[in-house]
């Protein structure tokens, strides 16, 4: 067995798990909705934390004493 780093899982992967996901309980039933829910709050995490990101950055590049990280 290969140790390899775990990489974290992006918006695109956790919407492409959560359409796979409801396919499979449309078909089989409510059983793994726990895990529906999980992914939306993952995916959610996911989002306000870019649009933080991406806010702060914007106020940051308009004030007076700003840095550039782009």
């Amino acid at each position: 067995m290969t140790d390899s780093p775990q990489t974290a899982a992006t918006a695109d992967d956790i919407r492409q798990a959560m359409t796979t996901l409801a396919g499979i309980i449309r078909k089989f039933g409510d059983a793994p909705w726990p895990i529906m829910e999980r992914l939306q709050r993952e995916l959610k995490a996911i989002e306000d934390r870019e649009k933080l990101l991406d806010d702060l950055l914007k106020e940051g590049a308009s004030g007076p004493n700003s840095a550039s990280f782009q």
